[in-house]
């Protein structure tokens, strides 16, 4: 993998290392000042506080094993253990451990459409800002999800429920590599 695949997906949602991002964190702002309002607890465009509730990717889930993407298992990242949060109120969290014990953690709100898979938009406000696209799909006491930094754009093509888990396109990245599974603890 090249260095510029490391970084691109080192900054999406669930694998930016808090120390590999410039930005401060400090802006309230995820959209330039634009007049569009924000939805959920703050991201562009996402559904209103709550209306995620009924949606079958909220709750807690663990990805630990081989249900870590073969992206995050390399050793640029190391993560041995990922937990994420979807909550009813349309925010998330999710925290990622590495092999040396580091944790890391990402903060925002999301808004998802169900289907199989159905589409997720996620617009992280810690440790930096920044919009993912992808798809995901609950079966049973499994997800599993895909996402892709669009903002800022690295030159990643998010999938698409269409071309399926594995879809995520872009230089150096393998079919596959970035689709992540989760599991009910």
């Amino acid at each position: 993998m090249t260095p510029m695949i490391a970084l691109a997906m080192l900054l999406a949602t669930t694998a930016c290392r808090p120390d590999d991002v410039g930005d401060s964190g400090g802006s309230e702002s995820t959209d330039g000042g634009s007049a569009t309002p924000d939805g959920g607890a703050g991201g562009d465009g996402g559904a209103a506080a709550g209306d995620c509730a009924a949606l079958s990717i909220t709750g807690d889930w663990i990805s630990q094993g081989d249900d870590i993407s073969p992206l995050f298992q390399q050793p640029s990242f190391d993560y041995v253990s990922i937990e994420a949060t979807f909550g009813g109120d349309c925010s998330y969290r999710v925290q990622a451990t590495t092999g040396g014990g580091d944790t890391y953690e990402f903060v925002g709100t999301y808004s998802a459409t169900e289907g199989s898979p159905g589409t997720i938009v996620q617009w992280q406000s810690q440790p930096f800002e920044g919009t993912s696209e992808g798809i995901w799909q609950v079966d049973g006491t499994t997800l599993t999800l895909e996402v892709v930094l669009t903002t800022p754009d690295y030159g990643f093509t998010p999938p698409s429920p269409e071309a399926g888990f594995g879809s995520t396109a872009g230089q150096g990245l393998a079919p596959g590599d970035n689709v992540q599974v989760y599991r009910r603890p």
